[in-house]
């Protein structure tokens, strides 16, 4: 692979770029934190949405839950929100009464990817035979589909009714540049299109049996987005295995990671600038290829050393698929992930830039611009400090800080969803919802997909930590009613402030503090506030990213 460039300068200069990418948070710590965020997010905003009625799953996906980005990147947050009160059904048999039954149809007009929804009747698996709502469209022959503009549509309306700004890409819709959310279905069934992928040859030991039975667990998602050359896109729903995705991308090791990452940055600094938007590679195209090459590979080849090597292939594998024309999906391998991002021109001149990077040794990551990449990578080269550059520990502060502020942030935030549910209540009322919502946890009958190990820890934590919330505003509301009616304060009122002491620094500790002074209990009241006064220190609040 190396050509006429001696073994060593590859690992050498894997080595280095290693100490790079590793300055710019690809760590294993800092991949873990990242993962651990936004899957504590995803289970607290459904831990909220099933509270408060609403049959929402929340899923991230991408490169923040994945941990493959770096402060550079600008990545956005992409958080799918999928509705669990539409059944999904790939036959006759999977149709459930009372329910909202859409039925998967492999139209002539449809791609590998794609399928239209039929509506079907909730009290009889029959198709309706009279759009239910203007979502609803009537084709040619009479049957009834499943539009997929209701979601664009019904985020443009709430953007305008509230003057808020709205961004659209592709079946995103959102209010803010910073997140890509998309609205969908689940199929606990895949589709015939994944079949290939588990029962095909395979010449090395990745996925593993284990994770390919867990794989076809998972399911799918029905993503509204039609095919780019579909003359009817409007009723085209996208086969999304994000899950299955998700799983692989967990099973990766840092190697794998450093790969990845070295992939996007030469796709976002050097590649997609020399196709001047003239088409472009996508983080999933670098993904993909680095699926075939987790699979192709043999293990001993993935090591540190030999980084510039797994590069180099996945290259390799992204330039014969250019020559080609035909850009396999992973899971979906008669889906050509060129369609719509490259045409013939584009490729030719994709195959000229990844030509001179691979003949050159992969040079050009010199001239990478994102995160002073190109300058670290000279840095580490001819060992001389460059000034004006970020060291690590500074650049891990931040992440670890923006992780803290966003975690925080998006927990409270569901904390606080549940609590609107019941804001126009009395005192009493809300005691009374607030005691009854902390007596149904934990929330056994929650349902979920997904088969990350942590995500069953992380709704254990959620759930005491929602529950010690809701004690704290128990406790308070149930102290207010006492001291109105000038009523005694007693031990349950007291237990309730002390279940919820630790959910946080100072808040719970300082309404228990007012209480107790409310209370005329002085001393006590002193005491507490001294505590506060001596645990809040920068020690504390410098690990509260978790």
């Amino acid at each position: 692979m190396a050509g006429n460039v001696p073994g060593w300068f590859y690992n050498v200069m894997s080595l280095r770029l290693i100490a790079a990418l590793e300055d710019l948070g690809v760590t294993e710590l800092i991949i873990g934190r990242r993962r651990h965020m936004f899957l504590q997010d995803e289970s607290a905003g459904t831990l909220a949405n099933h509270i408060c009625g609403r049959p929402c799953v929340h899923y991230h996906f991408g490169s923040m839950t994945e941990g493959t980005t770096t402060p550079g990147m600008g990545s956005d947050v992409d958080t799918l929100y999928c509705n669990d009160s539409v059944n999904i059904m790939s036959g006759q048999p999977d149709w459930k009464r009372g329910r909202t039954n859409l039925l998967m149809v492999k139209h002539a007009t449809c791609s590998p990817q794609h399928y239209r929804l039929q509506e079907i009747r909730p009290d009889l698996p029959l198709p309706l035979t009279f759009p239910r709502n203007e979502f609803g469209v009537r084709d040619a022959d009479g049957i009834i589909y499943r539009s997929n503009r209701a979601a664009g549509t019904i985020s443009r309306l709430f953007a305008a009714e509230h003057n808020m700004p709205y961004f659209n890409a592709g079946p995103s819709h959102s209010i803010s540049e910073m997140y890509d959310c998309v609205d969908a279905y689940m199929c606990e069934t895949l589709p015939v299109e994944c079949e290939s992928w588990f029962t095909r040859p395979r010449h090395g030991i990745w996925p593993t049996q284990e994770m390919l039975q867990t794989a076809r667990e998972l399911g799918c998602f029905l993503i509204p987005d039609g095919h780019c050359n579909s003359e009817y896109s409007s009723l085209d729903w996208r086969v999304a295995p994000s899950l299955i995705e998700r799983h692989l991308m967990f099973s990766m090791h840092l190697i794998h990671m450093h790969c990845y990452v070295t992939l996007k940055l030469l796709k976002k600094d050097i590649i997609n600038p020399y196709l001047n938007g003239d088409g472009k590679l996508t983080s999933f195209h670098c993904k993909t290829a680095l699926f075939y090459a987790r699979e192709q590979l043999p293990s001993e080849m993935w090591i540190a050393d030999r980084l510039f090597d797994c590069i180099l292939y996945c290259l390799n594998l992204i330039r014969d698929w250019t020559i080609s024309g035909h850009f396999p999906h992973y899971v979906m391998d008669e889906v050509n992930l060129f369609d719509g991002k490259v045409n013939s021109e584009q490729r030719a001149r994709l195959r000229t830039v990844l030509d001179v990077i691979m003949d050159t040794h992969l040079a050009p990551l010199a001239f990478v611009k994102t995160d002073d990449l190109g300058i670290r990578l000279l840095n580490n080269v001819y060992t001389v400090a460059i000034r004006d550059i970020k060291p690590r520990r500074a650049i891990h502060q931040e992440i670890t800080g923006f992780l803290s502020v966003y975690g925080n942030v998006f927990l409270a935030r569901s904390i606080r969803n549940i609590l609107e549910v019941a804001i126009d209540n009395s005192p009493d009322e809300l005691c009374l919802y607030l005691h009854s919502l902390i007596n149904a946890m934990p929330f056994d009958q929650l349902h979920r997909h997904g088969s990350e190990q942590v995500l069953s820890s992380l709704y254990g934590v959620n759930r005491d930590y929602i529950s010690r919330y809701l004690q704290q505003h128990l406790a308070s509301s149930a102290a207010y009613i006492c001291l109105q009616h000038d009523m005694h304060i007693g031990n349950r009122i007291l237990s309730w402030y002390s279940a919820a002491i630790d959910t946080d620094v100072a808040s719970t500790r300082l309404k228990l503090a007012s209480m107790l002074y409310c209370k005329g209990d002085l001393q006590m009241a002193a005491n507490v506030l001294d505590d506060v006064e001596r645990r809040y220190d920068n020690s504390t609040t410098s690990h509260m990213w978790v």
